[in-house]
């Protein structure tokens, strides 16, 4: 299938000149079924000279592809006890091009659905690639820790039992050494108690100490009743659990890159040292944390509705807030809620998201921040209280009283990707999707444009366009995360809107990024899968696109499939 591309006008006379393509889609290969889901993205490498494709599955295998035929080289099923499944959901991180660290828990083999079943234990190991085998230089690491608590007495655990990795792990090379490994932890449906934990691995020192800092984020006792669900709940909570994983932002003096790790829903109390619902920027390595918030603005801020005197001082913690020039949250049955009790009434926690990097001129650098409330947060990166702009792109699930299938779910879980238009100037292109039956979903890009001093989001475009019955009906499910391929010479976003659960294939759209039109539509043989980010291979005449698909969620089976994008002038 392929569709023609209309030029766009209005560029600026420095521009390069506009090609216009025909794009087509054409299926290359299928892997194997997998036993389980393919959860994690695919990764690109080169083994021995050759380059492969990596990826690891539900069914605790990682496998490594001929990128050409999609045939499995060689694989490895991960070390796992007994009755017990090693299930990998967090994307693992090359930490060379032949070796792979990758994080997975052991859940009881006949969980229906293993992302949610009994864990038993955490584990992290380094894969040889070449060989296919565990690396004999770092054994296998079991995930323990502790850390003291603020509220309330004692030491709060780390519980196998309620914590999942579900966060791309981060790599952070060292230029002293082999670097460090940073491995997150939310909890599956918020079971209490339950908190977020960041990680931090030793590569240098895996073989006495692996375990370097660990991160709490909630560092709260009481957590009320054990074994039910705390996701609207304001205790505990702030888990790791964005998809994408925290971001690498680095040092302006040249030094090691901070963290900046998004949390989840639960109990937010700047003055007691409690982190929900915000972005945390953790020096690394260490994981040493401070917000750096002004005592005295903060003094005595209400936990439900911070202060924006306080939350603007603070130079390493961002906190959501609506302005007062910024339009109220339409999300229903919110009117009377501050935006973080809103947050807690509808599980809208703001680290589903992660954030994106923008470089602007003069230096000043931002963050995009998509969050589940329906809009992208524009703030400074180098201090996160200082809110520049935020821009509704979505309205809350059931707004205008259509019935909303999940209120949950928020508008998107995703991490943007950044580009430039046509002019130089950053674009922002956004994922979302809506659970209910009428209001509008897709893909979105914004533009960082300066204003009075101060950078701010305006939007550029839409697919499907807002507004149209097409906005109103497609992606009503998660979809993957967005990638980029240039195609003829033409800069478009990848994505796969999921389709239903044993029933409809899902959709790989091909955007072109520079006014939103559609390139391709093609249906895939499998549903695709949520949050999963598209691998782009590029080759001198196409670009490989390899997307994952789950017949039946979380728990498989699941494959792999390529789609070579070409363009004739």
């Amino acid at each position: 299938m392929f569709g023609l591309l209309a030029l766009a006008s209005g560029c600026s006379e420095t521009a390069p000149p506009l090609v216009e393509v025909t794009v087509s889609g054409a299926r290359a290969w299928r892997s194997e079924t997998f036993a389980g889901c393919v959860l994690a993205s695919p990764l690109s490498t080169v083994v021995d000279g050759a380059p492969s494709v990596v990826v690891a599955t539900g069914d605790g295998r990682v496998a490594r592809l001929d990128p050409d035929t999609g045939e499995t080289r060689a694989s490895l099923s991960l070390p796992h006890a007994d009755g017990q499944l090693a299930h990998v959901i967090a994307t693992p991180a090359l930490v060379a091009p032949d070796r792979l660290v990758v994080a997975y828990q052991e859940v009881l083999a006949t969980a229906s659905d293993p992302a949610a079943g009994p864990r038993s234990a955490h584990r992290v190991v380094v894969v040889d690639l070449a060989r296919m085998a565990l690396d004999p230089a770092f054994e296998p690491v079991t995930i323990e820790g502790s850390a003291p608590a603020v509220v309330g007495d004692g030491a709060i655990d780390f519980l196998t039992s309620n914590a999942l990795s579900r966060s791309r792990l981060v790599y952070a090379p060292s230029p002293a050494g082999l670097g460090h490994v940073y491995v997150s932890f939310g909890n599956a449906r918020d079971i209490q108690p339950w908190h977020g934990w960041v990680f931090e691995l030793d590569l240098d020192r895996w073989s006495t100490a692996p375990i370097s800092a660990v991160l709490l984020t909630t560092p709260e006792a009481d957590c009320g009743p054990a074994g039910v669900s705390g996701d609207r709940d304001m205790v505990c909570g702030g888990g790791v659990w964005s998809p994408a994983g925290p971001l690498l932002v680095p040092a302006r003096d040249g030094g090691e890159p901070d963290l900046i790790v998004p949390t989840g829903n639960g109990h937010l109390d700047l003055e007691r040292g409690l982190f929900a619902n915000t972005l945390m920027r953790v020096r690394r390595p260490g994981l040493a944390f401070d917000p750096g918030c002004d005592p005295a603005r903060c003094a005595g801020v209400d936990p439900v509705a911070p202060s924006e005197a306080c939350l603007e001082s603070c130079e390493s913690l961002f906190v959501p807030r609506l302005r007062a020039t910024d339009p109220p949250l339409d999300t229903p049955g919110c009117e009377a809620l501050s935006l973080l009790e809103c947050y807690a009434a509808h599980d809208l926690d703001l680290g589903a998201g992660s954030p994106a990097l923008v470089s602007l001129d003069g230096g000043l650098r931002v963050l995009a921040l998509p969050a589940k409330d329906g809009a992208v947060y524009l703030l400074d990166a180098d201090h996160l209280g200082t809110l520049y702009d935020r821009h509704p792109i979505n309205h809350g699930c059931g707004y205008g009283m259509v019935r909303c299938d999940a209120d949950w779910a928020g508008t998107m879980v995703t991490q943007p990707v950044v580009t430039t238009d046509l002019d130089g100037a950053p674009l922002v292109v956004v994922a979302t999707f809506m659970p209910d039956e009428a209001n509008d979903a897709g893909l979105v890009a914004l533009r960082v444009v300066m204003e009075g001093g101060a950078p701010r989001l305006e939007r550029a475009w839409e697919f499907p366009r807002f507004g149209t019955e097409e906005a109103g009906q497609r992606f009503r499910k998660h979809p993957s995360g967005v990638a980029l391929a240039t195609v003829g010479g033409v800069e478009h976003a990848v994505v796969v809107e999921q389709g239903t659960r044993g029933g409809a294939q899902g959709v790989l759209h091909v955007v072109r990024v520079r006014d939103g039109a559609q390139a391709l539509a093609a249906s895939l043989e499998g549903p695709g899968q949520r949050y999963g980010v598209p691998l782009i291979l590029a080759a001198p005449d196409r670009a490989r696109a390899i997307v994952a698909s789950c017949e039946d969620g979380n728990a498989g089976p699941g494959h792999l499939e390529a789609w070579d994008l070409s363009a004739a002038p």
